[in-house]
C-alpha cells in the first residue's frame, strides 16, 4: 500500500542554522496542481534549477509561464491541457529523478 511504501523511502535529513530539511529524491512538479495554490494566496515560485542544464531550466520556466498565463486567463482551458503542460518537462526528466507532488498532499506518518 501507498503508505507502506512510503515508510520504506529514505529521506536524507540535514539541520542547519536555519532550521531542518527534509530532502527526497524525487522533484517537484506542480504544474497540475495550481488552483488550490491561487486559491491559497501563493502569488509567486521559485524554480529550483540547481545541478540543472541551461535547456531543462529554459523548458520548466517556459511551462510553468504557459500553466500560470493560462490559468488566469481561463481556469477552464488550464483544468484541460494542465496534464499536457508537463510532456516537454517529462520529455527530458532524468529517468533517477522522478516527479511528486513533495509533500503536498502527503500526511506525516509515523
Amino acid at each position: 500500500d501507498f503508505y507502506g511504501q512510503e515508510r520504506e523511502k529514505k529521506y536524507p535529513v540535514f539541520e542547519v542554522l536555519n532550521g531542518t530539511h527534509i530532502m527526497s529524491q524525487n522533484d517537484i512538479c506542480l504544474i497540475e496542481e495550481l488552483e488550490p495554490l491561487f486559491e491559497a494566496g501563493i502569488d509567486s515560485f521559485k524554480i529550483d534549477g540547481i545541478l540543472q542544464s541551461e535547456e531543462y531550466i529554459n523548458t520548466v520556466t517556459a511551462q510553468y509561464r504557459e500553466a500560470i498565463d493560462l490559468y488566469n486567463e481561463d481556469p477552464e482551458a488550464y483544468e484541460d491541457e494542465k496534464f499536457m503542460l508537463v510532456d516537454p518537462i517529462e520529455a527530458i526528466q532524468p529517468e533517477h529523478r522522478p516527479f511528486d507532488e513533495g509533500f503536498l498532499y502527503k500526511q506525516t506518518v509515523y
